[in-house]
């Protein structure tokens, strides 16, 4: 069964905001707090404060996701979900920074992590679990757990707490039948250090299981780490890449109709994902996309109508070039 649920094409959604949170998606756990605007999930403990923290973020994992989400994944044809978490979700022993501080608020994380492969499994869906968010930061954005400067890359001490988070998380998941991989990094700056830090990650996850996939961000430079990718296969075995493909995030100047969109996906997109899948063999998954498009790309039409047609479009687009795709 792991073997299917490792080497099947993946169809699949992000489980997003769960253990790793973004206000933009929890709205419910930020709203009480805008005047100080919390971003980052460090933020957003600082504002619920030693005392209350525990019981808001329990009762966030207890109601944000039921037995029932997983039913109706199942029942549209979702077989993988891509699991975000923040290195924090292990506790006491792995927190830094302000995180040290509201650690005791995770001691029961794992449960609920725990209850989420189970209900996945119950329907034969698979777990990518998703280190979304590494010690000092690992981009510029608030879903890596800081808001400010990213500090993982200049800091030997977030480095090795790093390392020992995704050995824990390998020797804890490795053999869990319907975890279908492990991602060590989300969205990673293109940095000196970043090649470097895969590699002994790598070593070390190694050390642990020896058949467990492993997937690795892109940094928004495919064609490079395609190749990278299939140099790190050469060494640690079975090793993925994830690409990332957003379309409303574009300047202004870039956000076309979505007829000249769809044209664009075709004759630029898709030559670049399939060169990249044929350099690695086919392991290449789009790990996050979406259908929302920005209001000048819709130009008088049906915003639901073009955003839907867009997504089609890249599903197809997708099924030709990747072993899988995640809705975010």
């Amino acid at each position: 069964v792991a073997q299917i649920i490792r080497y099947r094409k993946m169809q699949g959604v992000n489980l997003g905001s769960l253990f790793c949170l973004e206000p933009w998606i929890s709205t419910e756990l930020y709203k009480n707090y805008q005047d100080q605007a919390p971003e980052a999930e460090g933020d957003l403990l600082e504002c619920m404060g030693r005392d209350h923290c525990s019981s808001m973020m329990e009762a966030h994992w207890d109601t944000w996701l039921q037995r029932e989400d997983f039913a109706k994944m199942a029942s549209i044809g979702i077989n993988t979900v891509r699991l975000p978490v923040g290195y924090w979700v292990l506790g006491s022993g792995y927190a830094s920074g302000k995180y040290r501080k509201y650690a005791h608020a995770y001691n029961r994380a794992l449960y609920f992590i725990g209850r989420i492969v189970g209900w996945a499994a119950e329907f034969d869906i698979g777990v990518l679990i998703d280190v979304h968010a590494l010690p000092g930061g690992q981009n510029n954005d608030s879903h890596s757990g800081v808001t400010g400067s990213p500090l993982f890359y200049e800091s030997t001490e977030y480095q090795e707490l790093a390392l020992r988070v995704l050995a824990t998380f390998a020797s804890l998941f490795a053999d869990i039948t319907n975890i279908a991989g492990l991602q060590i990094i989300n969205e990673p700056l293109d940095h000196p250090q970043l090649v470097p830090f895969y590699e002994r990650a790598l070593e070390l996850i190694r050390t642990h299981t020896a058949s467990l996939p492993i997937y690795i961000g892109d940094a928004w430079n495919l064609p490079k780490y395609a190749t990278v990718t299939k140099q790190l296969c050469s060494r640690f075995g079975f090793i993925i890449v994830d690409t990332h493909r957003y379309w409303v995030f574009r300047p202004e100047e870039q956000q076309h109709r979505v007829d000249q969109l769809t044209q664009e996906l075709w004759e630029n997109e898709v030559p670049e994902l399939a060169s990249a899948s044929a350099e690695v063999g086919g392991n290449m998954i789009i790990g996050e996309y979406c259908s929302v498009l920005a209001n000048r790309s819709f130009d008088g039409e049906d915003p639901a109508d073009c955003m839907g047609r867009f997504a089609r479009e890249q599903l197809k687009a997708f099924d030709q070039t990747a072993a899988g795709c995640f809705y975010w």
